[in-house]
């Protein structure tokens, strides 16, 4: 019996990535967009702003966005993207806009965010880094511990205390490398490399202080996340019964 031919292979190939691109109006612009995405392997669809009416699908979505749509709109598409399962990661990508607008997005609870112009291969790059964030995985059952602290890294949820706190996947991986640290510091280049995971793209250290700022808002004891002076930060894992 003769082998099948390679190009008759069942073997399933991988799941494309999916990606969705969110804008108000299919300009050139966003044509442009999806052009770059699509060079690479992944399935790119393109979604107006009616898509705020139904739960995520998609597990990554660029939103095509200007500065007044940034104001009226981030708190919104932040609150949509944890209505299904999926919790689907955000990326901002500003047209027209300034450091300003960028800093808003993150403050309000997107994933990254990037001015235009910007290359494809940086653009890429970050929508698979946020898959990465939104997709890890490292235990059975999909939790981590420590202390008085549970991750669960399939619904970036945290418990703490009785009360249960949706994360956005940047705040995800934060919260998992100072767990994953038990207690040791992790400079702000530390967390760059571990949670952002793209040491060449454009992030800064400011980010990391963004999200730290965000998650000491939202935990019950504030202070579990310590700052350890010209060091970075730290779990106070001695006072949550290590």
């Amino acid at each position: 019996m003769h082998a099948l031919p390679a190009s008759d292979d069942l073997t399933p190939l991988p799941e494309l990535l999916r990606v969705t691109v969110v804008a108000a109006a299919a300009t050139a612009t966003t044509q442009a967009i999806l052009h770059e995405l699509r060079r690479d392997p992944m399935h790119v669809e393109l979604a107006f702003l009616d898509i705020l009416d139904a739960p995520p699908t998609t597990p990554v979505y660029v939103i095509h966005l200007d500065s007044a749509m940034r104001v009226t709109l981030a708190a919104r598409f932040v609150a949509w993207s944890s209505t299904s399962e999926l919790r689907a990661g955000l990326i901002g990508l500003i047209e027209i806009g300034s450091p300003q607008d960028c800093e808003g997005l993150l403050e309000a609870g997107f994933d990254d965010v990037v001015g235009m112009p910007v290359s494809a291969r940086e653009l890429v790059a970050r929508v698979r880094a946020v898959h990465r964030r939104v997709h890890w995985k490292a235990s059975s059952n999909g939790r981590l511990r420590c202390g008085d602290l549970t991750l669960d890294l399939y619904g970036r949820e945290l418990w703490l205390d009785g009360t249960t706190i949706s994360l956005t996947s940047i705040e995800l991986a934060v919260v998992r490398e100072l767990m994953k640290a038990q207690g040791r510091p992790l400079s702000r280049g530390d967390l760059l490399d571990l949670a952002w995971g793209q040491e060449d793209l454009d992030v800064t250290e400011r980010a990391v202080d963004n999200v730290i700022l965000r998650l000491r808002r939202k935990l019950p004891r504030p202070d579990l996340i310590e700052t350890v002076r010209s060091v970075g930060f730290r779990l106070a894992i001695s006072r949550t019964g290590r």
